[in-house]
């Protein structure tokens, strides 16, 4: 497949070969970069300038492409999303952490497929991830412990540990550590409700949001709830 005019290399087409049945979205589509697929980075939105993506390496690029198709095979399989209580608006502190909270839970399966089992490469992406993370732990104020942005800092934290290699996550682990030995703490606790119920399925993906919601405390004032596509449910 050809995305903006790039050939997406190897393992792209055994993804595609896998996952299309799945991707109720026109190829046309994909190839053009649009938002239907890359959301507020889509080449529709972004024109006449290309999107920042598009200056990724081959392999990164095919990872990126993969990644935002996955998240739509995702949805297709009904995997839990979060939504916020009425009275709370959309551009919220409370909706961005309910945001936070889905992006973990839904991003470790993917990285297990597409890095682990398919043998997708983005080692660019992660290393300007790490370095991210390294200055933006390093040069924010800390979070006073029970803010909304103690909560953030402890659930990237989580993810973070998730989705970089050991050597990247101990760079950044020390950081973390150094600036916050609390915010750690909170972190290790989610990991460990990650690690005890999984993630592969999305029963498991549902029972770990849910779980770590609550442990988090942000079912009070419906600050997070937690939708089952599949049943309907919310709560």
């Amino acid at each position: 497949m050809r995305v903006l005019g790039v050939e997406l290399p190897h393992p792209f087409n055994e993804f595609w070969e896998r996952f299309e049945a799945e991707i109720p979205v026109p190829i046309e589509l994909i190839e053009a970069g649009h938002s239907v697929v890359f959301g507020d980075q889509g080449a529709d939105l972004s024109a006449p300038n290309l999107p920042a993506w598009t200056e990724l390496p081959g392999d990164d690029l095919a990872y990126h492409v993969a990644h935002e198709l996955f998240h739509i095979v995702q949805r297709q399989r009904g995997y839990p999303k979060t939504v916020r209580g009425r009275q709370h608006p959309p551009n919220s502190v409370e909706a961005r952490i309910g945001a936070d909270l889905e992006e973990m839970i839904l991003h470790p399966p993917l990285e297990d497929l597409l890095r682990g089992e398919m043998g997708f490469k983005n080692d660019f992406i992660r290393e300007r991830m790490l370095r991210g993370a390294l200055h933006g732990v390093a040069g924010s104020p800390v979070p006073e412990y029970g803010t909304p942005w103690f909560t953030t800092w402890a659930i990237r934290y989580c993810e973070l540990q998730i989705i970089l290699s050991r050597g990247e996550w101990i760079q950044l682990q020390e950081v973390f550590t150094e600036r916050s030995s609390q915010v750690a703490r909170l972190g290790e606790e989610i990991m460990g409700i990650m690690n005890e119920v999984g993630w592969g399925t999305r029963e498991q993906a549902l029972q770990s949001l849910a779980g770590v919601r609550d442990s988090l405390g942000l079912q009070v004032n419906q600050i997070v709830l937690v939708m089952d596509p599949v049943s309907g449910e919310i709560f």
